[in-house]
């Protein structure tokens, strides 16, 4: 019974983890499907460019952790540790993350055909696959962390203490050409359209790219 009672339990806990998902997921394609093309700054509806990423004024870049030359990058470090939930037998061991550091190239610029747009990527929402580098580190003081805290100017700091697990850590990148969709709340800066994120509009950066059809 209690085995059959702890499958249970995880079952619970993985369907609510897919059920956050879920929501995230949907959330993101409401906002993606009322954006409006970007031709301007003006406020109101979600706007969006598709386009391809093109390198800044500051040239291409290489993404420290996979090496990749590319025109943005971005690394998540993420904390996982054991926590306690109810169940129906009393509380229950369960795995749980939280983001605790994160780092990016700086801005992201796409063109497309209604604009030109210089995306502020601070808080974006990330619909770019699978990271082109992926590692879980189970020590602050191994030798991915030290890489971190070069980068990140500390290792990472285990918030749970003796419950931390490791950490996650993703880099993701964008290469010069790839096709991109943004959709976030226009602005104006030194001359330049911005994509960024507002209040509770979301900044959603994706790979997902409309393709026209024959009667486009």
């Amino acid at each position: 019974m209690y085995a059959l009672m702890t499958l249970i339990t995880a079952g619970v806990e993985a369907g609510a983890d897919a059920m956050a998902k879920t929501i995230g997921k949907a959330r993101r394609r409401r906002a993606m499907d009322a954006a409006e093309p970007l031709t301007d700054n003006l406020p109101g509806a979600p706007r969006e460019v598709s386009g391809r990423a093109v390198a800044g004024p500051a040239g291409p870049v290489t993404a420290p952790l996979s090496g990749r030359p590319c025109v943005w990058y971005s690394i998540t470090v993420s904390e996982r540790y054991w926590a306690w939930r109810p169940g129906p037998l009393g509380p229950t061991k369960v795995v749980r993350h939280s983001t605790t550091a994160e780092l990016i190239s700086g801005p992201l610029h796409v063109t497309g055909e209604t604009a030109a747009v210089r995306v502020d990527a601070r808080g974006a929402e990330l619909e770019l696959g699978e990271p082109a580098f992926a590692e879980f580190e189970d020590s602050p003081y191994g030798p991915l962390a030290a890489r971190l805290a070069a980068l990140l100017g500390a290792p990472p700091r285990p918030r749970h203490r003796d419950r931390t697990i490791g950490f996650l850590v993703e880099e993701r990148v964008v290469a010069a050409g790839e096709p991109l969709r943004v959709v976030g709340a226009a602005r104006t800066e030194l001359g330049d359209l911005v994509l960024g994120k507002s209040g509770l509009r979301p900044l959603i950066i994706s790979r997902s790219v409309p393709v026209s059809g024959p009667g486009d």
